[in-house]
C-alpha cells in the first residue's frame, strides 16, 4: 500500500514579506504622492498666475477643475486597457508621459494650452488610480492588505501637502516652472516601476500559467501559488460591471467614491475664498495648522482601517462630515473658536476617510475587471470633484459661503443613507 503525501501549498496572499512586495509598494505609493502634487500644486499656481492671465472664477474653476476632469477620462479608459493588455505596460508607460507633460507646461503661454495639458496629465493621474490600485492590491498580503492600501492617500496626501509647502517656499514669480516641478517625483518614480514584474495574478486570470509560475518563483519564491481566479473567456467591458448580481456593489464602488471627494477637493483647492468667507484672515498660520491636522487625519485613518470593519468605516466617516459641514453652515456667525474646531473637525476625518477609496474598490471587484472597476469608480467620482472645484468660486460669490457650504453637505448626507443601505463588507476576504 503505497501513501500520497501532498505538499501544502501556499498562496500568494498569505506569502511571507518579500522585497518585490516593498518595491511594488514603493512603485505605487510613489504615483499616488506624484498624484497630490500635480493636483495640489495648481492652488500656489493660480496665486501666481491670477495677475498675469486675468483669471475670472469661472477660469480658475476650470484650470483647478481640468485634472479632475482628466481622471474621469482616464481611470475609465486606461482601466480597461490594463484588464486587457497587463498591468505592467500601462503603468511604466505612464509615468514617462507624467514627466513629458510636467515640462511641457513650461512653454504655457495662453488659458487654453494650460487648460489642455492638466486635462492631459489628469488622464495619467485617473491611470494612477484605477492600475495603482489593482497592482498594490495584487502583490499585497491578505493580513494587513486593508492598512496597506490605505497608505496610497497617506502618500497622496503627502504629495499634496508637498505642492502646499513648495508653492509656499517659492520665492519666484514663475507659474510656469511652478508647474513644471511635478516632474522630479514623476521621474524617480518611473525607475522604480521598470523593475516591477508583472502582475501574476492578472497573468493567471488570462491563462499564461507558466509565466505566472515564473513570476511566482523569481519574485517569491519555491512553495507558492497564485490563489484561485476566474479566467478570462471575452475581453472584459465596462458594461460588464453592472450584472444583475453585481450591479450594486460595483456601482456602490463610484457612489461611495463621489460623495467623498466632491467637497473634499472644492475646499481643499480654494482653502483662500472659503477662509475668509467663515472670517479667517491668517491664512498662513491657518494653512500650515490645517496641513499638520490633514496629515494626521490620513495616518488615523490607517488605523481605523484596522480597527473597523467596511461598513462601519464608511458609516461613521460620512456621519461626522455632513455633521461639520451642516454645522459651519447654519452657524455663520459663530465665535471663532467654534468654526475653527467645526472645520479642524472636517479637515481631520475628510483625510481619514479618503485612506478607504484605494481599499474598498480593490477588493469589491475581482481580478478580471478589477483594473476596469476601479477605473470606472475612480471616474465616476470625479464627476462630482470636477463640477464641485469649478462651481465653488461662482457659488461663493453669487451665494455666499455658508449657503455653499450646506450645498457641500449634500454629498456626505447622500454618501451615509447609501452606505447604510447599500455598503458590502469585504474586510480580510481573498482576491478572487
Amino acid at each position: 500500500m503505497t501513501v500520497e503525501v501532498q505538499q501544502k501549498t501556499i498562496t500568494l496572499d498569505e506569502a511571507p514579506l518579500r522585497s518585490v512586495h516593498i518595491l511594488a509598494a514603493g512603485a505605487v505609493l510613489g504615483g499616488a504622492i506624484l498624484d497630490g502634487y500635480v493636483l495640489g500644486i495648481v492652488g500656489p499656481m493660480l496665486a501666481l498666475a491670477n495677475e498675469e492671465l486675468q483669471l475670472s472664477p469661472v477660469s480658475q474653476g476650470l484650470i483647478a477643475s481640468s485634472a479632475l476632469i482628466g481622471v474621469l477620462v482616464g481611470g475609465m479608459f486606461f482601466g480597461n486597457l490594463a484588464d486587457r493588455f497587463g498591468r505592467k505596460p500601462v503603468f511604466a508607460v505612464n509615468l514617462a508621459s507624467f514627466v513629458v507633460l510636467s515640462l511641457l507646461q513650461l512653454g504655457v503661454t495662453e488659458v487654453w494650452q494650460l487648460l489642455i495639458l492638466r486635462i492631459a496629465l489628469g488622464l495619467a493621474v485617473g491611470v494612477e488610480y484605477a492600475v495603482g490600485s489593482s497592482m498594490l492590491a495584487e502583490f499585497s498580503r491578505r493580513r494587513g492588505r486593508g492598512v496597506l492600501l490605505g497608505t496610497f492617500e497617506v502618500a497622496w496626501m503627502v504629495g499634496f501637502i508637498a505642492a502646499f509647502v513648495v508653492g509656499n517656499l517659492y520665492q519666484g514669480d514663475n507659474w510656469r516652472l511652478l508647474l513644471a516641478t511635478s516632474a522630479i517625483p514623476a521621474l524617480i518614480t518611473f525607475l522604480f516601476r521598470l523593475r516591477l514584474p508583472e502582475s501574476p495574478m492578472w497573468l493567471k486570470a488570462q491563462g499564461r500559467d507558466a509565466d505566472a509560475d515564473a513570476v511566482v518563483r523569481k519574485h517569491f519564491g519555491p512553495g507558492l501559488t497564485v490563489p484561485p481566479v476566474a479566467i478570462e473567456k471575452d475581453r472584459p467591458r465596462v458594461r460588464d460591471l453592472f450584472s444583475r448580481d453585481t450591479w450594486r456593489p460595483h456601482l456602490y464602488a463610484g457612489v461611495f467614491w463621489f460623495c467623498q471627494v466632491g467637497p473634499f477637493f472644492a475646499i481643499f483647492t480654494f482653502l483662500g475664498p472659503v477662509f475668509r468667507g467663515l472670517g479667517l484672515t491668517d491664512m498662513t498660520t491657518v494653512d500650515v495648522w490645517l496641513n499638520g491636522i490633514q496629515l494626521a487625519g490620513a495616518l488615523f485613518g490607517l488605523v481605523l482601517l484596522h480597527w473597523l470593519t467596511r461598513r462601519h468605516f464608511v458609516i461613521s466617516t460620512f456621519a461626522i462630515m455632513f455633521g461639520a459641514l451642516l454645522l459651519l453652515g447654519l452657524l455663520p456667525g459663530a465665535p471663532f473658536w467654534l468654526v475653527i474646531v467645526l472645520f479642524g473637525v472636517y479637515m481631520f476625518v475628510a483625510p481619514a476617510a479618503n485612506n478607504i477609496e484605494r481599499v474598498y474598490p480593490a477588493e469589491i471587484f475581482d481580478t478580471r475587471m478589477r483594473a476596469t472597476g476601479i477605473g470606472f469608480a475612480a471616474a465616476f467620482s470625479r464627476i462630482s470633484a470636477a463640477a464641485a472645484v469649478y462651481l465653488l468660486p461662482s457659488s461663493i460669490a453669487s451665494l455666499g459661503t455658508s449657503a455653499t457650504l450646506l450645498l457641500l453637505a449634500v454629498f456626505p448626507l447622500v454618501g451615509l443613507v447609501l452606505s447604510v443601505l447599500w455598503a458590502p463588507e469585504t474586510k480580510r476576504k481573498h482576491l478572487t
